[in-house]
């Protein structure tokens, strides 16, 4: 049986969904710091807002990866503007 994942549109053509997301990383991501990668040179550890804002500047660039220290909760938001997440607990 393959896996299955809700995604969720975060970014349309008036740009970011920021609360949409928010609640997205939220649900998924309890830390309030989290690395986001936009892609393979460009990342950075940040505060949930600002990853808000640093995803808002790259989202549409390619595959955006987001996920606590401990890597146990994670984000990814598709180039297309749709998102998901997850977690090692189980938590869809």
């Amino acid at each position: 049986m393959g896996a299955s994942r809700d995604w969720t549109v975060v970014s349309d053509e008036n740009g970011l969904r920021f609360e949409v997301l928010a609640g997205l990383i939220d649900d998924h991501i309890r830390s309030e710091e989290v690395l986001v990668e936009a892609h393979r040179k460009v990342g950075d550890l940040l505060t949930k807002q600002a990853a808000l804002e640093f995803i808002a500047t790259h989202v549409g660039e390619g595959e955006i990866r987001v996920a606590n220290r401990d890597f146990s909760g994670f984000v990814v938001v598709a180039q297309n503007g749709v998102a998901t997440g997850w977690t090692t607990d189980g938590r869809q």
